[in-house]
């Protein structure tokens, strides 16, 4: 599980630039519940920052690294999936960058539909990582990337019928976006486990917590993200949909068919 903010713009910035400070603190407050590591990554080229120090000592990447697109991260381990090093995302292979919220269980459904080079080139133990591989393996370099993930996606939810497929991928200038929130409940025990209940929750993190939004920044960048942020006047996203955001003010979509 986690906090995913993804962001598109014509010109390349850092996420400080694109998002303006307020929105990227807010985002940030977020690590307080959302703590078990962080994530940057930019494109073009792929450039990836993560950690497991506090976001706090980690943020400065927000100021060093740019690009025409980012995702910026926060985790929430699922149960039983490590806090390391090799679990943070995004995740970066084949010139792509990914990030999931979810939650794939148990691991071994996805696993099994991994080829054995596939399986051996993981690097970590997290089901979103075997997510990626599935999510990158069929693109096609002349066929538009949503077309290709959404395929993959379709997969995935054929494996996972309940499971919150929410993910950001880096593509070149693109920002893809999956918006498939299944039919999973909040994770409201785990927080609870932490000590959030009720009142203390943040906002957007009950029964709306793997919806996504976007809007238009005054910065110019093109904003999507999960719920926690103030979305006040946000568009949401069409659920079952793969979203291409481009750099250029373009978006295409397609769905997500089964």
């Amino acid at each position: 599980m986690s906090r995913m903010l993804g962001f598109v713009s014509g010109l390349s910035m850092t996420p400080v630039e694109a998002l303006g400070a307020d929105l990227l603190e807010e985002f940030r407050n977020l690590s307080h519940l959302h703590a078990d590591g962080w994530g940057i990554a930019t494109a073009p080229p792929i450039r990836v920052a993560t950690g497991l120090s506090s976001v706090a000592d980690g943020w400065p990447a927000s100021r060093e690294i740019s690009g025409r697109s980012g995702i910026l991260y926060l985790r929430f381990a699922s149960a039983d999936s490590a806090v390391s090093k090799e679990n943070l995302q995004p995740f970066a292979a084949d010139g792509l960058a990914f990030a999931h919220n979810g939650a794939l269980a148990p691991l071994s459904i996805g696993a099994s539909a991994l080829s054995f080079d596939e399986l051996h080139a993981l690097r970590g133990t997290t089901d979103s990582e075997v997510y990626f591989a599935l999510a990158r393996r069929d693109r096609i370099d002349d066929e538009p990337i949503e077309e290709s993930v959404a395929g993959a996606v379709a997969l995935v939810r054929s494996l996972y019928p309940s499971a919150c497929l929410n993910a950001m991928l880096l593509d070149g200038d693109d920002l893809v976006v999956v918006h498939s929130s299944g039919t999973v409940a909040p994770p409201l025990a785990a927080f609870s486990r932490r000590g959030t209940v009720g009142a203390r929750l943040p906002v957007g993190h009950g029964d709306d917590y793997n919806l996504l939004s976007t809007a238009a920044l005054r910065s110019g960048a093109r904003v999507v993200a999960t719920t926690g942020v103030d979305q006040t006047g946000w568009t949401p996203l069409a659920n079952d949909t793969v979203y291409a955001f481009g750099a250029d003010g373009t978006t295409r979509s397609t769905p997500i068919t089964r």
